[in-house]
This record gives structure tokens, sequence and C-alpha cells, in this order.
């Protein structure tokens, strides 16, 4: 790694980020013209035959995601270890070189430094020393290299030094596969699909009868993937099984339910009829199976399993019953689904009834599901729900009774809702910021799924509440925003608690409760949600003498300013550039709404005044007041800082009237 690194020091990119490192990392093409810091390591990995310890990635946030996931991440440096930037891991990569004391020397792409006597900011590959100490390392991930004779790093066991990846058999692509599509029937990913495969150069060209080495995750070798022998079973069993099967004309009216039936194995299977709208991933979720064992046991029933169609059969476990909507049988009697169903197929009165997907909940109060009055002041939905939307909310709910059950299901569907309304609104968008789609707006590239799998409601829900369980163990006693925050790492932390009572009432509403019984410790009756009518920033808030210069420097980058550094093209805002820790005051008369950690901003503070004005301070190393404090124009709010995505200590300061960010020194010049 570090030897093949060096080969790229000077390297330097074209016009708007452009590089040759994603065009030749699988998967990644996507990532031209963005910010290339990961891409580049994820290129190193290709290049040096690494793809099973490092993932191909080109986020940040996902790397240090995949270390920390295999308790592979570390406070100490070592050479070969990969130094993650930024209050989460999600800003920056760089390589270590050399570790030397409390110093380390590290090489990384989409970076500044010096080459050739001159000093170049952030467009190349450059090579550098640090301080272990520097307040922006998050940490160091540590894949789990073999040590090589000629390297200060190590490579992946069996594929450096000219050896062949371990294999346990062949598989023959067939019409219509993809390389995704084979790597969810084999149980693999697609770094270790393509690490057993070299010659594979473009994973998206792959032909019909072209032979694939399947991946030994072990090593070591197994059964044969078609021919392995079956169990052997005593001989009386195997009469007995054949008994049942004589009077196979026999299914009627009068015996609707699908029977046992075999997938070709001794294994006894149930028969599931795909409807309209259904994915593999759905029909999984809602018979309580996980998605390998049901294509397990429908091994070579689809040449690509990101397509099926309604009318095909799908075998579940034999324990599981499920109507058969072909031959007009039963109810599905499965544990996912115990609430009545009429016993013949009736089309819905609007496409908006919701298909029950989990066990009903008992009836829940508000104080139940929203325990705690929320940090932020409730905006409620922006309009009334569609029938889509409100179909949507119920599909989140039912899967959060899914992920946790009874009891704490209708409070984990509160957070799922008001993300996803924060996210989408609750729409299953096709598309959004770079490659974010469906409800919860979520991305290929980091590991979510498939594009088909994020924009299914069911599936995206389901993917959101595991990762809940994962990553925010403790999600039951933190406020709704920060639990929200643990999976989607938004930019915009606090934003869908603005949404808990709205998606509390409706949480209600699905359990059969009533959202006007309440009790302590939280009364929404005071908490109204808020519908201010509409008026433009000249109508509502003129700039005055009220207000006050909230720190004491000069400006710096103005507001507008154009450029790609900001994720919507231009400067938000107006920036004072001033030493760390010099005062930060409230720049007028209001109220703090937000006080903490908020993605990109960093540290920061938020506070609305009269007339439809919101001020944010951005960027801070200290916090000094908190949520629902009132505040008077020069009281102390902060300290300057450098804290999230900053090139150095500055104060950023918003002005946002009505929803619409403006000029600041409008106001403070007024």
């Amino acid at each position: 790694m570090i030897e093949r690194a060096r080969t790229q020091l000077g390297y330097r990119e074209g016009p708007n980020n452009r590089t040759k490192y994603p065009a030749e990392v699988p998967g990644l093409g996507w990532a031209q013209n963005q910010p290339w810091c990961q891409t580049w390591i994820s290129w190193l990995a290709v290049k040096t035959g690494n793809t099973d310890v490092i993932p191909l990635t080109a986020s940040c946030l996902a790397c240090t995601s995949y270390f920390k996931q295999r308790k592979q991440f570390h406070r100490s440096p070592r050479p070969g270890d990969l130094v993650m930037y930024g209050p989460s891991g999600g800003t920056h990569v760089d390589l270590v070189t050399e570790v030397s004391g409390n110093r380390i020397r590290v090489i990384g792409g989409n970076t500044g430094g010096t080459f050739g006597g001159a000093y170049y900011n952030g467009n190349g590959v450059y090579e550098k020393w640090t301080e272990v100490s520097n307040p922006k390392i998050h940490g160091f991930a540590r894949p789990s290299y073999k040590t090589a004779p000629n390297d200060q790093t190590t490579v992946l066991p069996g594929v450096g030094g000219g050896q062949k990846p371990p294999v346990k058999g062949k598989f023959t692509v067939r019409k219509g596969m993809t390389l995704l599509g084979v790597c969810a029937l084999l149980g693999v990913t697609l770094g270790e699909l393509l690490t057993a495969n070299p010659e594979i150069k473009n994973p998206d060209l792959i032909r019909e009868g072209q032979e694939l080495n399947i991946p030994d995750k072990k090593g070591t070798p197994a059964p044969k993937p078609t021919s392995a022998p079956r169990p052997s079973t005593p001989e009386p069993d195997k009469k007995k099984t054949a008994i049942p099967q004589t009077p196979a004309p026999a299914r009627t009216q009068q015996n609707p339910i699908v029977k046992p039936e075999t997938d070709g194995t001794d294994r006894p299977t149930t028969r599931y009829t795909v409807q309209r709208g259904d994915s593999l991933s759905g029909i999984a979720v809602k018979h309580g199976i996980t998605l390998a064992t049901l294509l397990d046991l429908n091994t070579d029933r689809w040449p690509d399993p990101d397509l099926i169609h309604s009318g095909q059969h799908v075998h579940l476990p034999g324990d599981v019953q499920v109507p058969d909507t072909v031959n007009k049988s039963a109810p599905c009697s499965c544990k996912a689904n115990t609430a009545p169903k009429p016993s013949k197929p009736v089309r819905p009165a609007a496409p908006a009834t919701p298909i029950v997907t989990a066990p009903q909940a008992g009836a829940v109060s508000l104080s139940e599901v929203m325990p705690l009055k929320p940090p932020v002041v409730q905006r409620g939905w922006d309009r009334p729900l569609t029938a889509a939307e409100q179909a949507n909310a119920r599909v989140i709910y039912d899967q959060a009774l899914v992920a946790f059950g009874r009891q704490d299901g209708p409070r984990a569907a509160v957070i799922g809702i008001a993300t996803a309304y924060q996210e989408s609104r609750l729409r299953n968008l096709p598309g959004g910021h770079l490659d974010s789609a469906g409800l919860f707006q979520q991305r290929p590239s980091m590991g979510w799924g498939t594009h088909a799998q994020v924009t299914d409601p069911a599936r995206a829900a389901a993917k959101f509440f595991s990762t809940m369980k994962q990553v925010a163990p403790a999600w039951k006693s933190m406020p709704l925003w920060e639990a929200s925050h643990k999976v989607q790492q938004s930019g915009s932390p606090m934003a869908p608690a603005a949404f808990e009572l709205a998606a509390a009432k409706l949480v209600v509403e699905f359990s059969g409760g009533s959202s006007g019984r309440h009790a302590k410790p939280y009364d929404p009756a005071k908490d109204q949600p808020i519908t201010p009518a509409p008026q433009t920033p000249t109508e509502t808030a003129t700039p005055s003498s009220d207000w006050v210069m909230p720190v004491s420097a000069d400006p710096g980058t103005a507001f507008g300013t154009k450029g790609s550094i900001w994720a919507s093209g231009q400067h938000t805002g107006t920036d004072f550039p001033a030493p760390q820790g010099t005062p930060v005051v409230a720049a007028g008369v209001g109220t703090v709404v937000e006080a903490g950690w908020a993605g990109a901003y960093g540290q920061s503070v938020v506070i609305e005044h009269d007339g439809g004005v919101r001020t944010r301070y951005a960027h801070l190393s200290a916090i000094e007041v908190s949520v629902g404090q009132t505040v008077r124009a020069g009281d102390a709010i902060g300290a300057v800082g450098s804290t999230g995505n900053s090139t150095g200590p500055h104060l950023h300061l918003e002005f946002i009237v009505n929803g619409v960010a403006v000029d600041p020194m409008t106001y403070l010049r007024g």
C-alpha cells in the first residue's frame, strides 16, 4: 500500500475534482467530480489486492463505520493505518506511512502539501507530517493485512505475492444476471467476488455462460455447491413422506391452505404467491425470515433476484402458512401476521389501505410514545398527508413493530416516521442528493443496498431500524434527534425533532388509540404545531439598530460566494475569521432553539428572533447556552472554533428569514 501510494506523489486533479481514480475502482465511476480522498484509498486497495480488508467506497464515514463494526478502529497509529479526520471520521482520510514519537507521516489524496518546493492546497496526492494530537483526527482504522516482506504495510492473505484467493467452486452466469445479483445468490460481497475473479476488469460487463470463482470466506475446501450429498435419512421416513402426495388433485376450496412442499432437498417448505408490489426483501420481512434464508430456499429460481413478477411462487420455511391468492387460499398465519383477513381476496377500497405486516400493538397514548418534551418547537406537517404518504408512514410503523415488538415498536416508529418526513416528506423518491433515494434518502454507495432496495419502503424501513439497533443500542433513552442522527449522520441532526409531535399523533392513530389522551411528563396541548402565514423577508423582518456584531472580527468569506466546497453551490452565511476561543455573542434578542452538534456546522447554536428571523452561529469550540434559554443582544453564547467542516478558526454566521438564507451584513449594518 505504502509503496504504491508513493508512486502517486505529485499527481494533481483536473478541473472540477476530475481524476483518474474513480473509473478504475469497481462501482465508483459515479464518484467522478466529487471529493476523492476516500476514492483514492479504494483505488490503492484495488491496485494492491486489498479489497477484502478495505471497503470500496467514496465515503470516509462509510469507511470509518466499516472498521468500527469490525472492532478495527484504534486511538494510536501504526504504519498502514488509515487516519480518519473529522468529528465522526467522515471528513478526510490519509494513509499512515511512518510513526515517530507523537508525529505521523501520511499520504493522502485530495489534500494539500508541498511538492517540488511548492505548496499546493487540496488538489492532489502529497506526503506530509502531522501530530498524533491533531484535534481533527478521529482515530485510526486498521485493515487486517498480512505482512509483506518488501512493504511497511501488509496485503490481503492469499492475494498478494502472486497467489490466488481461496475458492470453493464455480458459478456459471445466466442470461439477465448482474454481479450484484450473483453476490446476493452466493451470499458474498462484491469485493469478495471481484477479489476471487481478478480477470473481471469492468464489473458492469459480464456475459452469459461466463464462469466465476466462488469465494471461500474461510479459505478451506467446501462441499461442491450443487452436487453435495443430502443428509441420509432412515428409509422408513422416505416412505412416509411419499404417502401424502398420492391424492394430489384433491386440493379444493375445502382445504385451501397450501401444504408444505420441498425445495428439492429434505427441507419442508410452504409456497407463497408473489403479489403486485412485492420484493424479495419485503417478503422476507413480512414472514419473519432473513433474505439469506429466502434465497437459500429458492436457489436457481430467479435469473435475477431483483426481478420478480406477480404470480411467481416462492418457497418459505415449512412452518409458515401463507395465502395462495391464485388458488384463493387461506390468510397468512405466520408469526408476523396475526390480524384476521377475509377468506377471499378483496380489492382494497383505495391505494392507501395499509397492508398489515406486523403484530398489532395495543393502543398507546401520546405520553408513551413521546415521553420527553422535544428540544425544538414543533412544526407539524407542512400540509395534510396524502394517501400515499400516510401508507408509507404505516409501512414504517409496521416495520418498527417487527423490529422492536409491541412494547418498544411504537416509540421506534415515531423516530422512523419523523426521520423519513424530514428526509423525503414521506415520499418514496426515486433520487436525491448524489445517489440518495427512497423514504430515508439512503445511499447505495454507503452500503444501504441497491437502488431497488432503498426504494422499497418496507426494506428501507427495516434497514433503518436494524441499523438503529446496531449504532444506537441505547436509543430508548435518547432524544429523537440523537437516535435519528446516529443512523442518518445528517448535516442537520436536530431537524427531525420538529416533527416528533406530528409523528407521535400518527402512531397513536395507527395503534387504535386517541391522540387526545396524554399525561405527564409532557403535555402536547401546550406545544401546538406552528404554521406561520406565508411572508416575505421584507414584510416581517427589517434591518434595525437592534442587531449587534456577534464577534470582534472583520468579515471574511462573504454571503453568496460561489464554490463547489459548499453543498448548495454557494456560501449561505458570512465568515468572521478570529482566534480560537474568541467570545461569540447573540446578535439579537431571542430564544435558543438548537444548541449542540450539527454535522458540517460542527458545534452550533440557533436562535429564533421575532419577525420570522433565525440566526445560526457555527463551528464553535464551546457552547454556553441551552435550548429554551432566552438571550439578549450581546449575551455570550459560545466561543470561536473550527469544529465540523472547517478550514480554520472562524465564526460562520447565518441569517434565515422565513426559511430563506439572506446576507447577514444587511442586518448587522442596518
